[in-house]
């Protein structure tokens, strides 16, 4: 008589690379992803040059990345994933639920968009649908707005900006002082004082962190 266990058949596990800059939320996702039967953590990285690093020498089933991080933005990394291993799927993960972002991050070549604020449950739900071949989305987005955004409907506030205000723009996201940019550009600061108020105008923000994340939306954040 066979041993039961003769009988059981062994689960190939599907290869997972973690991409995040916050080492505490990676740590806890990657102890989710050990308890599953069907999902392994093969590499964590906490930038894309690490993560492209991994890819170069691992085989990954998914990768699931960060939106956000402060040396590339998510929709660069997506690219650069699948052009590394165009068979890897990719699952977004971030904590703006934007249908801009989403929709962004859908046209970089990404299969699915979880979110942080969503359990672990969730997010594991998220990550098998992608490697099945299927789009994911968060139950609180409209799949419908996504969808529409990716189809070419995409608002582009970048565009309201002359070339002078987007010069501007640019460096301000990138963390250089009003003095700075004034410096820079060889114009006064009061100059670059009032670009910045029309530019906050235009994007209808209210802070740097704001047109920051217009910045991730647009993909206006490469490495």
């Amino acid at each position: 008589m066979l041993d039961r266990s003769d009988m059981m058949v062994s689960v190939i596990k599907s290869q997972t690379l973690l991409v995040d800059d916050h080492p505490l939320f990676r740590a806890g996702l990657a102890v989710s992803i050990s308890q599953q039967p069907d999902l392994q953590v093969v590499a964590e990285a906490s930038s894309a040059r690490e993560a492209l690093a991994i890819l170069s020498a691992e085989m990954v089933d998914i990768a699931v990345i960060d939106v956000l991080m402060p040396s590339a933005s998510g929709v660069s990394l997506a690219a650069q994933v699948l052009e590394a291993r165009p068979r890897c799927k990719v699952l977004a993960l971030s904590v703006l639920d934007e249908p801009v972002m989403i929709a962004t991050m859908l046209q970089a070549g990404a299969s699915g968009y979880a979110l942080k604020t969503q359990s672990a449950a969730e997010i594991m739900e998220a990550m098998r649908s992608v490697l099945a071949g299927e789009q994911y989305l968060p139950p609180t987005v409209s799949s419908e707005a996504v969808l529409s955004l990716v189809r070419g409907n995409t608002d582009r506030p970048l565009e309201r900006l002359t070339s002078r205000e987007r010069e501007i723009f640019d460096l301000l996201i990138r963390g250089n002082s009003n003095d700075n940019i004034a410096t820079k550009l060889f114009i006064a600061r009061r100059t670059v004082e009032t670009h910045r108020q029309r530019i906050m105008k235009k994007l209808a923000t209210h802070s740097i962190l704001d047109m920051i994340r217009v910045a991730a939306q647009q993909g206006a954040l490469v490495e």
